[in-house]
């Protein structure tokens, strides 16, 4: 958390105000008298970890007309980047709603991670390995490791989805913004780095269970879709001498086709 502060305090552009979401609560506010910013950043504590929309969303009530940029607590980026991503939303005003930059694994900084998200007809995102452009560009959602949205947009769709506790809430997202005719735009010449966590199965395919439930995708679709994805995780992790998760999946199926969200 203290580097992601000190990258804050070196913006071009800096915050007005910052607020930390704590999930797990093992902060306090004594923490952040050494920290840089200490004087413009709040500590909001959740120690019983309601997940990432439930972080995001403490900023609710604080944004006024603001933008609000979120970043994850291992996230990795330069002195430009609030400055950068603000631009490129007024430029795209008023349906540019969320920007965020490219993304590069912070243990391979050649290797890009995220140069924005697909989703298919039955609901399997994805990212895509390479830029689609050298300008700003749209996407179907963007990872919320780093990613800055507009106080409209936000209030639009009425803020980041809760029921996933973790996992899709970007797809989720991106697809909420585009019902209301919001872009979430990829910023490619801006460069940023993150470490991403494998995905636990059972979450991966309940939340993607439950996005399809929500966004309407035919049931057949989502069902061709999750097998597929099953199939081709089982077979990496066998490879990787993991267990092959599929007793995972089969929970995440069921759960998510009887609704279940949440923290498990």
């Amino acid at each position: 958390m203290r580097e992601v502060l000190r990258q804050l305090d070196g913006q071009s552009l800096p915050p007005r105000k910052v607020l930390i979401a704590d999930n797990g609560g093992t902060l306090s506010a004594a923490d952040l008298t050494e920290m840089p910013l200490a004087d413009r950043t709040e500590l909001v504590s959740l120690p019983e970890n309601p997940g990432y929309g439930a972080a995001v969303n403490v900023a609710r009530d604080r944004l006024g007309h603001d933008a609000l940029l979120v970043l994850t607590h291992d996230a990795v980026f330069g002195p430009g980047l609030a400055e950068r991503l603000l631009d490129t939303l007024k430029q795209g005003a008023p349906t540019a709603g969320c920007a965020a930059p490219l993304l590069r694994f912070a243990d391979n900084r050649e290797r890009v991670f995220s140069a924005g998200g697909l989703v298919t007809a039955g609901g399997r995102a994805s990212h895509l390995n390479e830029p689609r452009a050298a300008k700003p560009y749209p996407v179907a959602w963007v990872d919320g490791a780093i990613a800055m949205y507009t106080a409209a947009a936000l209030e639009a769709i009425d803020w980041i989805a809760e029921e996933y506790f973790l996992y899709f809430e970007d797809v989720d997202t991106g697809w909420r913004l585009s019902q209301h005719g919001f872009e979430s735009l990829i910023v490619p010449d801006e460069i940023s780095y993150q470490q991403p966590g494998a995905h636990p199965m059972y979450l991966g395919i309940r939340n993607m269970v439950l996005f399809a439930r929500k966004s309407g995708i035919p049931r057949a679709k989502n069902r061709a879709a999750v097998i597929r994805r099953v199939a081709r995780e089982s077979l990496g992790r066998l490879r990787r001498g993991k267990p092959s998760g599929i007793g995972e999946a089969i929970r995440g199926w069921r759960d998510g086709n009887r609704g279940l969200s949440g923290k498990p």
